[in-house]
Parts: C-alpha cells; structure tokens; sequence
C-alpha cells in the first residue's frame, strides 16, 4: 500500500475510533465508507455496509428513496407510506493488492450475479443474508419502481494503478451484460478505483460542496444586515444542472435543510411534469414559485460565472427532483428557471429563508424540529462540554464536515438524538431499532419540549457513543451492538434506581448527573454497561434475530426480566 492511502486509512481509523485489526479488514472499512458516503451524504453506520466475511463481495449499500436501508423491518416500513421507490444497490470490493486480476473481478461479479438469482448456491453470511431478504422484499414490489428499475452500481478496489487494459475491460463488459441481461436493473456500472481514485473519494467525505454555473439574468439585491450578497434572476436549466448534480451526473445531496423531501408524484409534481412533457418550455419560469439556494460563500464571480460553496437548495426539492427526471426531454434548453440566491453564514437567517420560502403550503411539525429554540439552545448546551466527553450536536446537516479535530464518531443528529432518548427515557428501544419514520410519529410529542432539562438529551447521547466505542474496541462482544438501544434502556434502570423525575423537574437534571458520572469514568461505565447485557443474556432473547429487536414484547420481556432480579 502507498503511503499516501496508508495516511489516510490511518486518519480515518482515528476519526472513527476503529480499532486496528488487518490491513486488509481496515482498507475494507475505509473503502466502505468512502464509497458510500459519496453515493449517499447522509446517515449510515459504517458496519452496516459490511457482509462479513462473503465471498466476494466486502460491502452492500442498499439506498431506498434516499435513505440508507439496512434492516428488512425498515424497508417493510418505508414501502406502507411509499407511492413511489426509487432504489439503488451499491456493492464493493476491495483489494489491497496492487493489480487488477481479471479473475477477482470476474468472482466479484458472478457474487453478484448469484446474489440475484432466486436461489443462490453462494453460502451466505448473516449480514449477507438480511441483505438479501430486503432485495426480495423490494423486487416484490416492482410496481412502485414508476422512475425505473433500481441502478446496481460496482467498486472494484485495489491500491494499485487503473491502466484500462483492454482484457480487463473484455471481461468486464462480458460479465456486467449478464448482469443487465437478468431485467431487474436500470442500468449496471462497473467503477474500477485504484489508489488515486478511491483517495479522492475519500477526501471528498470532508469537502465543502462547490459548484461553478452562470447567472444569466439577475439584479443584486439591496444590503441587508447579516447578508453578505443576495441576489434574484434566472438560469438556464443546464446550468442549474450543474447545482443539482455531481461530477458523475447523479443529484447532490443538497436538499437536507429544504423542509420537505421529494414527495415522488404528488399533485404538484404531477403538473410541473405534465408541463415539461407537454414542452412548454418558454413559459416555464412564469408558471413555477422557483428555486431558493443558500450558500455559505462565493468563491468569485466573474462577470455572470458564479462559484459557491457550501450550499443548500433550502426550497425548490420538488422543482429540481422533476428537472433531473426530465433532463432527457427534448427541449429542455429552452428552460428558465426563477432562482434566488442568498450568501450567509448566520444560521438564524437561514432557517427564517427556510421557513419563509416553504411556507405556501402546509408545513408538518416534524418537518420544523431542526428550527426551534429548544433545537438551538440545546445544541448551545452540548458545545458547553470542554472536556474529552464532548460530543457535537449536528443541528444543521454537514455543519461539522469540514471542521477539524471533530471526531466523527461524537456528531450527534437530530435522528440520532431522538433514537436515544426515546430509547433511554421512554423505554421504546424496539422503535429506535427500526424505521425512524415509525419512531418519530409515535413519540414526537413527547420530546423536545421547552421545558426539558437539555442534560437528558446529552445523556442519552453520551451513553450510546460509549456502548458504541466499547463495541468497536472489544471491550463489548460486537454482538450486542445490534441491541445497543435496548442496553442503553436497562442502563439507565439496572444504575438509577430512583423513579424517573418529569422532565422538566430539578430532580430530572440530578437524576441524569448520577448517570454521566457514571459513564465518564471508562470502568464504571463498562461495568454498568455489562449489568445490562446480563438482563439480556439471563432473558434467553436471541439478539442475532433482528425482528425480535424490533418488537414490543421484546423490549417488554427485557424490563420484566430487569424488574425481576432488582
């Protein structure tokens, strides 16, 4: 391995608090991560992309409707609200060696192949095996697939250097139009990464998302306080192009701070389409709301050339989502697009645009969590730690992408936030452990008030981070981290026998503090820790059944076995 990717697997190891193992088993986490982080810039636990020890293939990242699907409970969820499905397989080999040998790539893809099949003759670890149920799961439901068929997309990974030598790519081609022959997909692509390119995949998770277009047609706005430029026109949709997508033509993940995700065909949708097939290009702009983009910088500007920098497009996700499914139409260089743009790094700014631009139609609740005060203060609170137990409260997505000396593994979101406390507080570890839709609906009027102490929430959040990094370090049989949730529920029980204050009591913030002593002292966390796996061992569950972690009897049989042996 050159010392340049041996530098960065050695940081990476380091963001995450990965302990060490073989170089081979570590260069296929690194490449894991690298690969899937740049097709999905969200959420994802990074032992969830890896198969065990499958022969053939390192790593599976299955992506439904833009979220990172790991479980069959959560796919089950997703599709009983789901008018539409839109997925993606992304499957991973990687090598330490420095060549390409024709007969890996050709065993990387018959694994896939045999993988597909309806009944595969390759043994199959247990992460393999889930994988394959959710597939199964999703190729019965081929009638929601209206965009298409999923998109089956292969990193073949060495350190070595890609020459595109014409019998490596004989084979390939060979094995890839078998792969397409079966009819379930899209489109198939084989990306062959050698040290450079999996390199710069890699640095790509810690960059500022930049894009380069030209404002044909806009005036500058007047000054106005904590704005640094704002300005209102319109561009051409090969141009926006360049804002919504990637080098590789695929859609930025730009849209989290935008309060609505793409809702597929719903009546709005419906019409912006019917207007773009119909080709009415030319009256396009006049008949959308358009496109609100925030960004943290401009680069430069060279007469109507625009670069910016860590930008959102906070309201237009419906608009630019239509665009790009209809990018092929004939015509569509005749579309013009409304756009405002807005330069500011003042966050309450930005969720008073946010809210503004997407407050034509009805706005849910939940869709507003990321805006409140109590959001703000508590992430105030969390930066209020100094010490090493400081963890980081991510309210606005990618906040601390670019930010050095922030450890990855102690960023801690909003879903995340809401998974452990609902786990810990409210004894629902079997939600947390599923669909966080599911999660949310049930108890989002039971968190987030007010008048909660915020010393809870971080709690909560310390407590999981610490299983987390006992199980990556040995220190907890990686087994249980399928149960995290649940431990995280009998430690607070089996370790603060008092009765649970009201949330908003002074008792509450000393009923916590007994708890976070706990957890900063590194052996009496894992002592307590090993107290609540012992009610899970003595309950004879089997953690290895995932459906079991995702049932309420489950979680009720854990807290009758706790309340029996107190």
């Amino acid at each position: 391995m050159d010392r340049i990717t041996k530098n960065l697997l050695e940081g990476f190891l380091k963001q995450f608090e990965i302990k060490p193992e073989s170089e081979s088993i570590d260069f296929e986490k690194f490449c894991n991560y690298s690969v899937i982080k740049n097709e999905f810039n969200n959420e994802f636990d990074i032992g969830d992309i890896s198969t065990g020890n499958n022969q053939g293939i390192d790593g599976l990242g299955i992506i439904v409707r833009n979220q990172f699907i790991d479980t069959t409970q959560e796919v089950e969820d997703i599709i009983k609200d789901a008018k539409l499905l839109e997925v993606v397989f992304v499957f991973i080999q990687s090598k330490t060696s420095t060549k390409f040998e024709g007969s890996e790539i050709g065993n990387f893809i018959f694994s896939i192949k045999d993988f597909f099949s309806e009944k595969p003759k390759l043994a199959m670890t247990e992460e393999m095996k889930e994988k394959f149920a959710i597939t199964q799961i999703l190729f019965k439901h081929f009638s929601l697939m209206t965009k298409g068929n999923p998109l089956c997309k292969l990193y073949y990974i060495t350190t070595g250097k890609w020459t595109d030598d014409q019998s490596l790519n004989a084979v390939i081609d060979t094995n890839v139009k078998e792969l397409k022959d079966l009819g379930l997909f899209e489109d198939v692509v084989f990306i062959p990464c050698d040290a450079q390119k999996i390199q710069k995949l890699y640095r790509k998770t810690s960059e500022e998302v930049t894009t380069e277009f030209s404002f044909d047609e806009m005036v500058t706005l007047p000054k106005i306080n904590g704005i640094e430029e704002a300005y209102l026109g319109i561009i051409k949709f090969e141009e926006y192009e360049k804002i919504i997508t990637d080098e590789n033509g695929n859609m930025q993940n730009i849209f989290y701070d935008n309060v609505r995700d793409y809702l597929g065909e719903n009546p709005v949708n419906k019409k912006i389409d019917q207007t773009l097939k119909d080709g009415k290009f030319d009256i396009f702009s006049i008949l959308n709301n358009g496109i609100t983009i925030v960004a943290d910088k401009k680069n430069s500007s060279k007469g109507k050339l625009f670069s910016i920098s860590n930008y959102q497009v906070v309201n237009g996700c419906q608009t630019s989502h239509t665009l790009f499914n209809n990018k092929e139409l004939e015509g569509m260089g005749k579309i013009t697009i409304p756009v405002k743009l807005i330069i500011t790094q003042n966050e309450d700014i930005k969720s008073n645009i946010t809210i503004a631009t997407n407050s034509q139609t009805e706005i849910k609740e939940e869709q507003l969590v990321a805006f409140s005060d109590f959001q703000k203060n508590l992430e105030q609170y969390y930066k209020s730690f100094k010490d090493d137990n400081r963890l980081f409260y991510e309210r606005r997505t990618g906040q601390y992408n670019t930010e050095q000396g922030v450890t990855k593994t102690k960023i801690v979101t909003i879903k995340n936030q809401i998974k452990t406390f609902a786990s810990m507080f409210l004894n629902v570890p079997h939600l947390a452990s599923g669909y966080y839709g599911k999660l949310y609906k049930d108890v989002k009027d039971q968190i987030f008030k007010k008048d909660h102490k915020y010393n809870s929430y971080y709690l909560s959040s310390l407590g999981i981070y610490k299983i987390e990094k006992f199980t990556r370090t040995g220190s907890i049989d990686r087994k249980y981290n399928k149960a995290r949730y649940h431990i995280l529920m009998l430690f607070r029980m089996a370790n603060q026998l008092n009765q649970l204050p009201e949330f908003n009591s002074k008792s509450m913030e000393d009923y916590c503090d007994t708890l976070i002593n706990i957890l900063y002292d590194e052996n009496s966390a894992l002592l307590a820790f090993n107290k609540a796996i012992k009610v899970i061992d003595d309950s004879g569950i089997d953690i290895n059944n995932r459906k079991l972690l995702y049932q309420k009897n489950t979680t009720d049989l854990l807290i009758s076995e706790y309340n029996k042996n107190k």
